[in-house]
């Protein structure tokens, strides 16, 4: 059931291209018969969720079935899409970034949360339970309040060593104080998120020891617990097979130009550049060392 929001306006905080840019992929997704939710940015401001910052992109969530097609007409209206790491191990694929050189926002398209590990496309449970805010005279679908604080917990929680996203997990624990924990749980457990999500759960009350929380996925254990690629890759590295060894340590010093230029809008490089890129990644590589031989010593002292 789709229930109006109770402000039908957008706080001031948001940036004028963020708010033409979630209008305008809002109208497009609309035209093209696309179901397409706005999260994060523009909905957790909507719901008084993260403290007052300028948000530099638009995400929106959308069936897997739906994300080819999206992508395709961003495209014929001149967006393009930023490169992702080939390493989909290190760095698993959820979203692709979209950038114009038009715009001053990009255009986040996830086909999946990551954190929200629902048995299925969890798009289905979120839309559900949708509402709708305007944005000028368009209206744009974003999650219900209570999925909109489970997407906030667990992009936090994801990215907790930055001290930015600390911040923004103290102040949703503080936004949510007042709330039925038991509403949260509920939720959580049917997005699948109960695991995930624990580290925010936790602080709202005192749980039993005997709280089953379920586990978490590998891969959301790896995201959380190893914030550096090169620890990530390291663990990686020794669970392979040799061959898979081999093809690893490959991608790892040798990568493809998607690599090297994935934080920007660039898609070739010269020799020099291309040369200078490596010598940089190598150099983060040498650095980085002592911890990565840190996660393999502490792995080989593990249970499996």
């Amino acid at each position: 059931m789709v229930k109006p929001a109770s402000v039908p306006s957008v706080p001031p905080a948001v940036p004028d291209p963020t708010l033409l840019l979630t209008a305008a992929v809002s109208r497009l997704a609309a035209t093209i018969g696309v179901r397409l939710l706005v999260i994060k940015g523009i909905a957790a401001d909507q719901y008084g969720l993260r403290p007052a910052h300028l948000s530099s992109d638009v995400d929106v969530l959308v069936t897997h079935d739906d994300y080819g097609t999206l992508l395709a007409e961003l495209e014929k209206r001149g967006w393009r899409r930023r490169a992702h790491d080939p390493d989909t191990d290190t760095f698993p694929v959820h979203s692709a970034s979209m950038f114009h050189p038009e715009w001053a926002a990009d255009i986040d398209v996830h086909f999946r949360y990551p954190g929200l590990e629902f048995d299925g496309e969890v798009f289905g449970p979120i839309w559900a339970q949708r509402t709708t805010m305007w944005c000028g005279n368009q209206p744009i679908c974003i999650p219900g309040l209570v999925d909109a604080i489970m997407i906030g917990a667990v992009h936090a929680i994801r990215s907790r060593f930055s001290r930015r996203h600390r911040v923004e997990l103290d102040f949703l624990v503080g936004r949510c104080s007042e709330l039925d924990v038991t509403l949260l749980l509920e939720r959580a457990d049917e997005l699948g998120a109960l695991a995930t999500a624990r580290p925010f759960l936790e602080r709202l009350k005192p749980f039993d020891a005997e709280y089953d929380w379920g586990e978490a996925s590998a891969e959301w254990r790896l995201r959380t617990e190893f914030p550096e690629a090169s620890q990530r890759r390291a663990l990686l590295w020794k669970q392979a097979s040799p061959r898979e060894r081999l093809a690893k340590l490959r991608l790892a010093l040798f990568p493809p130009t998607s690599a090297l230029v994935k934080e920007t809008t660039a898609t070739t490089l010269g020799p020099v550049q291309l040369a200078g890129r490596y010598l940089r990644r190598w150099g983060r590589g040498v650095r980085a060392l002592p911890k990565a031989l840190a996660v393999l010593r502490a792995s080989g002292r593990r249970r499996p």
